[in-house]
């Protein structure tokens, strides 16, 4: 059986972690985004940008690759008040796009994580397993979006094509 998917590989993102009390967080933050999400397991676009409410008094913002030098010079990690903490993570995960008909049959082989739309909504982002590995998904399109530890990059686009192989 072949799947209907596309699956793109080893995408690079610019990754900051963001910790700190919403309260410090987005007061900091407010002349550069809306808002922070609100809700555990979740985020808001802010046009290109993500930001992932991962868990108490931890986000991840989540931009194009291109923007990380400009987001440093915003974001000035080195001059945040102390009660929060902002982190360039972005050489620590590796990124994998499925999208297709059938994104949901590769996900539900890779992940444990129920992903039915009515558990796993179009603004959800999480910790959870793919093959046995931490990683961080989220919705994407009509797809899913997740990265891994960047060590893992290559086992992991190896275990997708065995899952979708035919």
């Amino acid at each position: 059986m072949g799947y209907d998917v596309k699956i793109e590989r080893n995408l690079l993102h610019a990754l900051f972690d963001l910790k700190g009390s919403f309260k410090d967080l987005n007061s900091y933050m407010k002349e550069h985004i809306v808002s922070l999400p609100e809700e555990p397991n979740s985020y808001v676009a802010h046009g290109t940008w993500k930001i992932l409410y991962l868990g108490i008094n931890h986000w991840i913002l989540l931009a194009p690759i291109e923007e990380e030098r400009d987001l440093l010079e915003l974001l000035k990690p080195e001059n945040c008040p102390d009660s929060i903490s902002i982190v360039l993570i972005s050489d620590t995960l590796k990124f994998f796009r499925i999208n297709g008909v059938n994104a949901n049959d590769i996900m539900s082989i890779a992940s444990p994580l129920n992903l039915n739309t009515d558990a796993f909504t179009d603004n959800n982002a999480t910790f959870s397993e793919v093959f046995g590995l931490k990683a961080l998904i989220m919705r994407d399109g009509d797809g899913y979006q997740f990265g891994i530890d960047q060590s893992f990059g290559d086992m992991i686009s190896d275990y997708l094509d065995l899952t979708i192989a035919t």
